[in-house]
């Protein structure tokens, strides 16, 4: 939820403390992931999202306005909030569905492709430059995924498309995201994210209702609650450590859905799927290493 990492702390103790959280957070929201997983068999995606935004949005409310008033709801660049919130709202609807009839390292190994992603849009929208070792990165990246999808192979899994299609659109969330730091103050454009989204699912929702027994409901609220603890947590971690040394992190929860899903659900990522994440983790990192070392200048 946070593009940066304003007022960030340099020395090594507080990079340790958020390197520590950073880690905590991926193991934070794999589980989510899995818990996803096992509640879409019974619920549908837009119900488990409705009430996830419910809560999402009741505390992005409250933690606001305790901070800057009913004045947080005053942006400067409306039209591209309320089109982030809506980008968002439909990338996460898309990996609730991939997490219902796909394995959780698998659609995770996909969406490793979206720093890549991100890099790449930053060209046009952001107007960075990005050298050619960068560009190759993300070539080789783009690589592993078909290596991940097999398109015109016999093995060819069309639903591992929708969390290519998913991590696309969260990656140009995330670049509009830094566009809309240069426009509103970030807790405006948490705000906004909150209360788009449930505004979007309210509408909606209802017409994908279920209503819930007492486990159901349960479950679905430990989905919300671990979706805001994680968004918390990564907002402190980028707060004690900058986001060159948190991002690489992310390719972790990789590891923490293989173990979840081979424990909880009996799947294991083939040999394909091994080869094209170990692919993209390489280029992810790659880039990572060459934004940190040259200032995300041409290269």
């Amino acid at each position: 939820m946070t593009s940066g990492n304003i007022g960030a702390r340099d020395d090594a103790a507080g990079t340790h403390a958020g390197l520590s959280i950073a880690f905590a957070t991926t193991g934070v929201f794999a589980s989510m992931d899995a818990l996803t997983k096992f509640v879409s068999a019974t619920y549908s995606a837009p119900q488990i999202l409705w009430i996830r935004y419910m809560v999402f949005a009741a505390y992005g409310l409250a933690v606001t306005v305790r901070r800057h008033g009913w004045r947080a709801l005053h942006s400067n660049a409306p039209v591209l909030q309320i089109f982030r919130g809506l980008l968002l709202c439909g990338e996460i609807l898309i990996f609730i569905v991939a997490f219902r009839h796909l394995p959780l390292a698998d659609v995770q190994a996909v969406a490793g492709i979206g720093p890549l992603v991100a890099t790449a849009l930053a060209v046009p929208i952001l107007k960075e430059k990005v050298g050619v070792r960068r560009w190759t990165a993300i070539g080789i990246g783009l690589i592993g995924l078909v290596i991940i999808i097999r398109p015109g192979f016999g093995s060819f899994e069309p639903m591992l498309l929708l969390p290519a299609f998913g991590i696309c659109g969260y990656a140009l969330y995330q670049v509009l995201t830094r566009v809309a730091a240069r426009h509103d103050h970030p807790d405006t454009t948490v705000l906004y994210t909150g209360l788009v989204g449930l505004v979007a699912m309210s509408i909606v929702g209802p017409f994908f209702w279920q209503t819930p027994d007492m486990n159901g409901l349960l479950l679905i609220l430990c989905i919300a609650v671990l979706s805001v603890l994680g968004h918390a947590m990564l907002i402190k971690a980028l707060a004690l450590a900058p986001a060159s040394v948190i991002q690489p992190l992310s390719y972790i929860t990789i590891v923490w859905s293989t173990i979840l899903g081979y424990v909880f659900f009996d799947d294991l990522p083939d040999m394909p799927t091994v080869i094209g994440a170990s692919i993209i983790i390489a280029s992810g990192l790659y880039t990572f290493h060459r934004e940190r070392v040259l200032g995300k200048t041409d290269d």
